[in-house]
């Protein structure tokens, strides 16, 4: 057993000097960068890593849509507590979370990113109006919405009959 080891280190010492110099050949030794170099870099990979957190925070709403039309679709198209609550909730979250909006996106602010985060809030206005949109279509399909002429009756002006015919 103990010639087998001996033989084996050799090896593996062999193995670990071929790998390090195959990592210095990858990875080349980089320029030293100066302070303000380094200040600047790691301010902007700052800033990109917080446009990309508003990105993350604005498609957050989307990871909800499919939740939501899935309880639309257990729900049925009867008019029912449950049905209409539902319904109620998807009118009712997006515009709370659209006039909360300054306050998800204010930790991602700052002067350089400002401009960066318009973008993001697009998305997220868009998403939150998409949810609505499936609460619009739900009232559609529970026959809540006034789209027959015979929802409007009560607007429209009586026929004048112009002749009578007596027979």
């Amino acid at each position: 057993g103990a010639k087998f080891a001996v033989k084996q280190i050799p090896l593996i010492h062999h193995h670990l000097r071929v790998s390090q110099l195959s990592l210095k050949a990858m990875y080349p030794p980089q320029k030293e960068k100066n302070k303000k170099e380094i200040q600047q870099s790691d301010s902007e990979d700052q800033e990109n890593l917080k446009i990309k957190k508003a990105l993350d925070a604005a498609l957050s709403p989307g990871k909800n849509i499919p939740m939501n039309a899935f309880m639309l679709w257990m729900s049925g198209n009867g008019v029912q507590i449950f049905s209409v609550m539902i319904t109620g909730m998807l009118f009712f979250q997006p515009i709370k979370a659209l006039m909360s909006m300054d306050s998800v996106f204010e930790r991602y602010e700052s002067p350089k990113t400002k401009s960066h985060l318009i973008w993001p809030k697009i998305v997220y206005v868009a998403l939150q109006l998409l949810t609505m949109l499936l609460g619009l279509y739900k009232c559609f399909s529970m026959g809540l919405l006034p789209t027959a002429t015979s929802d409007w009756l009560a607007f429209m002006e009586p026929k004048q009959i112009l002749e009578y015919s007596a027979i």
